[in-house]
C-alpha cells in the first residue's frame, strides 16, 4: 500500500460518518458536503540519521464543501464550526496516537494540523457553496531495510 493510499484508508470512514460520502483523493467537486484530500507533498524528508533511517512528513489538505450564505442566518457558522470538529477529531487521534498505516518499515510521530483553524480559501456565490481548508501532515520515520 503506498502512502497516499494509506492516508485516503485512514481518513475515509470518518468522512463516511460526517458526510455519508467517498473521500474524493486530489480533486474537490463543486458538490455541497464533499470532502476532499488534496496531496501537498510526500516523504519531504527532515531529518536523516546515521543509522540510515529517515525522518520524513506527508503533507495534505482536506477541503469541505458545504452551503454558503450571504443572509444573516447561521449557516456559514455552521459550516466552520464543522470543519473546525474536523480539526479536533484530527487532534483527537493525535493524542489518542491513533495513526495512519504507513508501512511496515514506518513508524508514525505524529499527525498534526498547521493551523488553528479552517480557512476559507474560495466562495462559489453562484452555487452558494464555501470551500474550507485544514492544512495538516504525517511525521514518520522510515527505517533502514536490512540487506
Amino acid at each position: 500500500m503506498t502512502k497516499h493510499e494509506a492516508v485516503k484508508a485512514y481518513f475515509e470512514p470518518k468522512v463516511e460518518e460526517l458526510a455519508g460520502t467517498l473521500l474524493n483523493f486530489n480533486f474537490s467537486p463543486e458538490a455541497p458536503d464533499s470532502i476532499s484530500l488534496i496531496t501537498n507533498y510526500s516523504d519531504k524528508v527532515r531529518k536523516k540519521y546515521i543509522t540510515g533511517d529517515v525522518q520524513k512528513e506527508y503533507g495534505f489538505s482536506i477541503i469541505i464543501v458545504k452551503p454558503y450564505s450571504s443572509e444573516q442566518d447561521d449557516l456559514n457558522l455552521e459550516a466552520m464550526n464543522f470543519a473546525q470538529a474536523f480539526m479536533d477529531w484530527m487532534d483527537e487521534q493525535n493524542e489518542k496516537k491513533e495513526y495512519p498505516d504507513m508501512g511496515g518499515n514506518c513508524t508514525v510521530e505524529k499527525m498534526e494540523n498547521l493551523q488553528n483553524m479552517p480557512n476559507l480559501p474560495g466562495v462559489n456565490y453562484e452555487q452558494g457553496l464555501a470551500r474550507y481548508m485544514i492544512q495538516a501532515r504525517v511525521i514518520y520515520t522510515e527505517r533502514k531495510t536490512k540487506a
